[in-house]
């Protein structure tokens, strides 16, 4: 009986040997269609292996984002619109956007990049670059790009470091006044056909504030007459450093190795500036962003306001709000900075992120403009670098013709870069300290020294770096 088993067994065995065989050589590849090579087969990217690229924006309000909208209708594509344009003509692509605030963007991508997760593309305020490409956080953009950044752009000062081009410039911006109108109006500052008269200097500024400033029976400003805002450097101490160079005065040394902000030049301004808080036209409690409320007469500030100021007064922005290059010292002048925007270079997927950043910012439109140019002019309501962009018909109305932005754009050509230094936050912080211990009363010249000093040890730590 074993006997008979064990023979069953083995014709069971030979019978599934010989219909394997029968299937292998039915399903066996014919010896040409086999790979020549020992390199694997790479399979196409498919809807499903998608290359996916994160792009790192400064940009957080939701009209930025989503675009603009009028009685639930598309007026202005926002950022995500762009990206689904893209990926629509890209289906081997996804992008996904990470909004990082201003104040901690810097911050921020650094540790992303320390803990590899570095986006792809980055954009920055052009000092912050200054680190990132000293430490190897940015990939060096391909020829092609580097040669159209040298052809096509009005400002390229703030994408150069060290000599080196590192992005794309974005956004390029400088200093203007805003004033009141209505306000204006109000207290008589007018020309001969009732008018608001703009400030055109300094002493024009402190005599509007003067006639301006309102405050309650404890002496409370309830209406200033010029504004800025604590703890905020754009607010700051970009006033500060236009004004100084309208008066002639510089910021660092041509070389990066030296502060000039506190010579007379700078003692001038600055005691110009605290004239106004100690005669009662403004104090440390003003902001910027009272000029919606009417309740701030004048302020310095950059294009890109125009959509929080728009968004915050409606149908009155265009009534009250009126535009002036900066009040000058000496000659017109005003401070100049600038984004630009890049690849890191821990991106895994480069050449995907700099074919996206050519046709955002570099493929003309049947318009005559970019894509990144109608976002940052039409949504943004920032100034485009591209000379395309700005000179386009499709944009005038945004730009040139915009009574809001033609001042800026009018002073591009005379304002003064701002430098591209090593540790350029810590050392406008640190001028930012004193500028607003002088605002309450300390010696404007002391203040000005000891910032002086401290951002000269700054200085040299970047030497040593």
């Amino acid at each position: 009986m074993n006997k008979k088993l064990v023979l069953l067994t083995a014709t069971i065995l030979l019978m599934l040997v010989a219909v394997f065989i029968v299937l292998f050589i039915k399903t066996k590849p014919e010896i040409s269609s086999l790979p020549k090579n020992n390199n694997p087969v790479v399979s196409p990217v498919t809807n499903g292996d998608k290359i996916k690229l994160v792009y790192a924006a400064h940009w957080t309000e939701k009209y930025q984002l989503e675009g603009v909208y009028e009685n639930g209708v598309l007026k202005e594509k926002g950022f995500k619109q762009y990206l689904d344009e893209y990926m629509t003509l890209h289906p081997n692509v996804d992008i996904s956007v990470l909004t990082v605030p201003y104040a901690d963007y810097e911050a921020k991508i650094k540790l992303l990049n320390d803990i590899d997760q570095a986006p792809d593309i980055f954009q920055i305020y052009s000092p912050w670059g200054v680190s990132y490409a000293k430490e190897g956080l940015l990939d060096v953009p391909p020829k092609d790009i580097k040669a159209d950044v040298e052809a096509n752009y009005v400002s390229k000062s703030g994408v150069v470091i060290d000599g080196n081009v590192w992005g794309i410039p974005g956004e390029v911006n400088d200093y203007s006044l805003i004033y009141n109108k209505k306000m204006f109006k109000d207290a008589g500052i007018v020309d001969a056909d009732g008018n608001a008269l703009a400030p055109k200097t300094w002493d024009d500024v402190v005599a509007a504030a003067k006639k301006i400033t309102k405050k309650d029976t404890k002496g409370n400003i309830i209406k200033y007459g010029f504004a800025f805002t604590k703890g905020v450097d754009w607010a700051v101490v970009d006033p500060f450093l236009s004004l100084l160079f309208s008066n002639g005065g510089s910021y660092l040394s041509a070389d990066n190795s030296k502060p000039m902000f506190n010579d007379a030049k700078g003692v001038e301004v600055l005691t110009s500036i605290v004239d106004l808080f100690k005669k009662g036209y403004t104090d440390a409690n003003s902001n910027v962003w009272d000029f919606s409320n009417d309740k701030a007469a004048m302020a310095f500030v950059a294009p890109w306001t125009e959509g929080t100021f728009r968004d915050q007064m409606g149908t009155r922005f265009d009534q009250e709000v009126g535009v002036t290059s900066v009040p000058y010292f000496s000659k017109p002048n005003s401070l100049q900075y600038s984004w630009f925007v890049g690849v890191m270079n821990k991106s895994k997927n480069k050449k995907a992120a700099w074919d996206f950043l050519r046709w955002f910012t570099e493929d003309v439109q049947p318009s005559g403009t970019t894509r990144y140019g109608d976002l940052l002019a039409r949504t943004i309501k920032a100034i485009p670098d591209r000379k395309v962009d700005l000179v386009s018909s499709a944009n005038k109305d945004v730009l040139v013709s915009n009574t809001f932005k033609a001042p800026f754009i009018a002073q591009l050509s005379s304002s003064t870069p701002e430098p591209n230094v090593l540790q350029a936050a810590k050392i406008k912080a640190t001028l930012m300290e004193q500028i607003q211990a002088a605002w309450v009363g300390k010696d404007v010249k002391q203040a000005l020294d000891d910032a002086a000093s401290r951002v000269q040890l700054i200085l040299d730590s970047n030497n040593k770096k």
